[in-house]
């Protein structure tokens, strides 16, 4: 994590449950919008803070920290029963290729009981 995305994430610590409004995070950081948009995305992608957009008038969006645990990353027993470990066409899977990942029926169905537990 780099210097600048600290201070956003202390700032939003602060903030608690209230949250801060994006305009209000880049005042008080003294950040332009556009570069503080670039970082609150990068948090945005490790799951760190989360973007609630309000029911107002204008389009305003509340920025909140996600504390809890920090980023969950999961951990290998979540992949406990993934079809990919005994699928016999594994070494000529991928993205756009006749076997993908995408268009797998065995690991669509096993993510979607996973998600049912």
């Amino acid at each position: 994590m780099n210097d600048e995305t600290d201070p956003i994430q202390d700032a939003l610590r602060a903030a608690g449950e209230r949250g801060l409004l994006i305009n209000e995070l880049a005042t008080s950081l003294g950040i332009k919008p556009k570069k503080l948009t670039e970082k609150i995305e990068q948090l945005m992608s490790k799951g760190l803070i989360k973007v609630q957009k309000l029911e107002q008038k204008e389009e305003k969006y509340m920025l909140k920290a996600d504390f809890s645990d920090e980023a969950d990353h999961g951990s290998l027993s979540d992949m406990n029963g993934c079809p990919c470990f005994h699928c016999l066409r594994i070494n000529k899977c991928g993205v756009r290729q006749p076997d993908s990942p995408v268009s797998c029926r065995e690991i669509e169905e096993w993510m979607i009981s996973t998600q049912a537990n």
